[in-house]
């Protein structure tokens, strides 16, 4: 089976057990189940990376789809968990932040890399700049409706 059509299956799991509500907790071993992971009880390194690789791509794949419908998937110590409505904005301050960081890295890099014809700062700059503007713009106008 593909990775794919794992992660929908995993999707269509977690639905059908009710455990993409608003509040709902999910174990991890549902998670591996769904998937088919069995951790083995002894193995490389390798095999366990690879194992959880799967899992981040899964629940990755997961996050992605309830962020359509306005619900954030976040990780726990024992597995994940939908956030509350009213614990969103707490993660919507945390994806602006690191946009706002990795904007402000490009401007830096930008600003100290040598002049070349390939490379024109002014544009970049602008580019940064409006970039952070429509980042904002976009996200005052959402929390206002």
């Amino acid at each position: 089976m593909s990775k794919r059509r794992a992660f929908k299956d995993l999707l269509r799991t977690l639905a059908d057990a009710g455990l993409l509500e608003f509040g709902s907790v999910i174990p991890r071993d549902v998670v591996h189940q769904a998937l088919g992971i069995a951790m083995p009880a002894i193995g490389t390194r390798a095999q366990f990376e690879e194992l959880a690789l799967m899992e981040l791509a899964a629940i990755d794949y997961c996050r992605s789809h309830l962020l359509d419908v306005g619900k954030y998937l976040a990780g726990t110590g024992t597995g994940y968990r939908v956030l509350l409505p009213s614990e969103n904005q707490k993660q919507i301050e945390l994806y602006m932040s690191s946009a706002d960081k990795k904007l402000g890295r490009a401007l830096k890099l930008s600003k100290n890399s040598p002049a070349t014809a390939a490379l024109n700062h002014n544009q970049v700059e602008a580019r940064i700049h409006m970039k952070r503007q429509h980042t904002r713009h976009r996200a005052g106008a959402e929390l206002r409706t």
